[in-house]
């Protein structure tokens, strides 16, 4: 396989910039800066399908969704949230690599944060819940908010593309230092009838490439 690293061009690759990341196979191969193309980067695509503006009332249900589920996390509501989770969910979180202006790509594939289904949520949730989870108890003080949501229909009936930008703030005991995270989140949503949706996919892409908290015991 190959990995990216950061190595001295005098000892690396004679001629290239010492700041330039270059990938790397096992046996020292050096590929260049730029990704083999077996596991190039995702980018993320702008959705393709027609976009639901603001003034329409299938935007402000998927608005209203967002907003619910941001205060039912805000409040600890975990068994609420829950019940906004289709069972076919996947939740991820890609780890974000800096790349030079041109690439358009924006975070790597193979490294993530996280990588989540349903079961592995509803795991999450009893621990937090049933348990003494550490670094939930006593539970942080966190905010978010939720922002600049677009919404776009898909080829399935009833799934939409939902992306916005999530700014999330948290302190923990009497800790004066807080946490803060910005990220874009691509969510798929499935409405399932009686002003009813629910969370089938989301993506979470960090604004930064070193996430600077003391965990991620949180849900994004």
């Amino acid at each position: 396989g190959w990995e990216m690293c950061i190595r001295d061009s005098a000892a690396a690759a004679p001629g290239l910039p010492v700041t330039d990341a270059l990938w790397v196979a096992e046996d020292g191969a050096v590929a260049g800066t730029q990704e083999p193309e077996r596991i190039r980067a995702e980018a993320a695509d702008e959705p393709t399908g027609r976009r639901i503006r603001a003034s329409e009332p299938q935007y402000m249900e998927l608005l209203d969704f967002l907003w619910e589920e941001a205060a039912a996390l805000d409040r600890h509501d975990h068994m609420a949230w829950k019940t906004m989770l289709d069972p076919q969910i996947r939740y991820v979180m890609p780890v974000c690599i800096t790349r030079r202006r041109g690439t358009g790509e924006l975070f790597a594939t193979e490294a993530v944060h996280f990588d989540e289904d349903y079961h592995s949520l509803s795991f999450r949730i009893r621990r937090i819940e049933e348990t003494l989870a550490w670094a939930m108890d006593p539970a942080p003080r966190a905010r978010r908010f939720v922002t600049t949501i677009r919404a776009w229909e898909t080829d399935e009936e009833g799934v939409f593309d939902v992306t916005s930008s999530l700014l999330l703030h948290r302190t923990a005991e009497d800790d004066f230092r807080t946490d803060v995270i910005t990220a874009l989140r691509i969510d798929k949503i499935r409405d399932i009838g009686d002003g009813g949706y629910l969370l089938l996919s989301r993506k979470i892409i960090a604004d930064q490439s070193t996430i600077g908290t003391h965990n991620l015991a949180m849900f994004l």
